[in-house]
């Protein structure tokens, strides 16, 4: 695998995540006025675990980029 296929696949982990975060933060935006507080914290959190893993995918791929 070449430097360029390392990236593009670092990137296409990095576009699934993304993928991810947008769904939780549209789960945040467009809550059920009805729901429990821990569950809203539960997505809360969720959503911080996927930003987290974007951050370090973005990370990783920059890493990568700044090598070649």
């Amino acid at each position: 695998m070449n430097g360029d296929d390392e990236e593009y696949r670092l990137l296409a982990v990095y576009d699934a995540s993304h993928a991810k975060e947008r769904v939780a933060a549209a789960r945040l935006l467009y809550l059920s006025p009805n729901l429990p507080h821990e569950a809203y914290m539960k997505l809360v959190g969720d959503l911080q675990t996927i930003r987290k893993n974007c951050n370090e995918q973005m990370l990783a791929i920059r890493e990568r980029h700044n090598k070649y």
